[in-house]
């Protein structure tokens, strides 16, 4: 069974989400909450890992697969900014930093990746 558009909305309700909890994380001056929000990045962010080899799977040999590896490409490297400098960076007191960097380069790699997730939309 190919790639659906449940399938597109469901990968980028996922991304959505996760990208929320972040930026709700990065406005929170109450340590508990931040604590939170961090357990959520973490839990939405599995969540998405696990979602995409059952797409991958649904995309092979369809004109969909070569799109949604880009996308998860395109994933992964902001995933690996957000985890190894913008919550430690976060987390380590250096705030401005870190909203400089999430809302910088990352927020900019998170509109590439809503287009791509949308152009893929558009062509299931």
């Amino acid at each position: 069974m190919p790639i659906s558009a449940g399938d597109v909305n469901d990968l980028k309700s996922k991304l959505v989400d996760a990208r929320t909890a972040l930026v709700a994380m990065l406005g929170e001056a109450d340590k508990a909450k931040q604590k939170e929000s961090a357990d959520k990045v973490k839990q939405l962010t599995t969540a998405t890992i696990d979602f995409f080899p059952g797409l991958m799977a649904k995309a092979k040999g369809t004109p969909s697969e070569a799109k949604l590896k880009e996308i998860k490409d395109a994933w992964d490297i902001f995933r690996n900014t957000r985890d190894n400098e913008v919550i430690p960076l976060f987390f380590a007191g250096k705030v401005d930093e870190a909203k400089a960097i999430g809302g910088g380069i990352q927020k900019e790699r998170f509109g590439k990746i809503s287009a791509m997730v949308d152009a893929l939309a558009g062509s299931v």
